[in-house]
């Protein structure tokens, strides 16, 4: 159920004001003259809303802005390695010759762009004017096969779109790696034609590097999924985070309001964001409004 108007939740701990209390302020302080609006002097931004799926393909509704020229829009890719027994054999029939002297970043983009823009056709059906993009990560093992396949930085693309783009990689097939394995990272970006009409905006920098920030705890709030899974507790769950950040980008206070779902759950989340580390923001201080959600059902976005 979510709060009330007259509840909050603060750093994952809930308070409440009564509704008695409301009705007498109304009483008494009915003749005070209204206070003027409060003028923020700092760096205020909005990141969208951020789903938290147990199947690891987590996303945002909406993408950030650009940023600065290069700037990354997904976070570093962890280090892997693969699982203890994964096979040293290799067929030689699941090995494409290379003729053209092409990297295995440069075949992978090239054997995955017609699938891709498959993937990407079918959920237009859907929904005709997603645009969007994500990073597809392929793990590959000791024979040259993909053991397993991740996404990042993904947004407005639908699940389903990004779900099938990841089976469509782990069909593909490599030489063995020498070191046994390989991390192959595979960005792909849909626009329109014509390019995107919005123009840069104050902060631009700073929000593209806010999103980046929010996704790198996403580990992090999949164990409180986990654990919420574990426990055999409820495991969707969301809240609308205003976090107040200092001079040196570190998180000094959160509240949630409003917000529904797995009290514990989202206590957890409200855990995890403390740990958010922004870039200093300008004019010494900052705010951040986002909205995390866990698990949320099909058909809700």
């Amino acid at each position: 159920m979510a709060a009330t108007a007259a509840e909050q939740v603060t750093l994952g701990v809930r308070t409440s004001t009564s509704i008695a209390a409301l009705a007498l302020c109304a009483a008494s302080c009915g003749s005070e003259p209204p206070k003027p609006p409060q003028v923020f002097h700092g760096t205020s931004i909005e990141i969208a809303d951020f789903e938290v799926n147990g199947d690891g393909i987590d996303r945002f509704a909406s993408c950030p802005p650009p940023g600065d020229l290069g700037q990354e829009w997904f976070p570093p890719v962890p280090d892997w390695s693969p699982p203890p027994g994964a096979k040293n054999d290799t067929d030689p029939a699941d090995v494409k010759p290379n003729l053209t002297g092409q990297t295995a970043t440069e075949r992978a983009i090239e054997d995955t762009r017609a699938a891709f823009r498959s993937c990407y056709h079918r959920g237009l059906v859907r929904d005709p004017t997603q645009f969007g993009h994500v990073a597809i990560v392929l793990r590959i093992g000791p024979n040259g096969r993909v053991l397993q396949t991740e996404s990042y930085g993904a947004c407005e693309l639908q699940k389903e779109v990004v779900a099938c783009m990841r089976g469509d990689a782990k069909a593909l097939r490599f030489s063995p790696p020498p070191s046994g394995k390989d991390t192959i990272v595979i960005p792909v970006v849909f626009a329109p034609r014509g390019g995107t009409a919005n123009g840069p905006s104050p902060n631009d920098a700073y929000t593209a590097a806010a999103y980046v920030a929010l996704e790198s705890l996403a580990p992090q709030l999949h164990e409180c999924d986990k654990q919420a899974r574990a426990e055999g507790r409820d495991v969707e769950a969301f809240g609308v985070f205003d976090l107040t950040v200092d001079e040196r980008g570190n998180v000094t206070g959160a509240n949630i309001d409003p917000w529904g779902g797995d009290k514990d759950l989202l206590a957890c989340g409200a855990e995890v964001m403390q740990k958010l580390k922004l870039p200093p923001p300008a004019g010494g201080k900052g705010k951040v409004l986002t909205r995390v959600t866990f698990n949320p059902r099909a058909g809700t976005r």
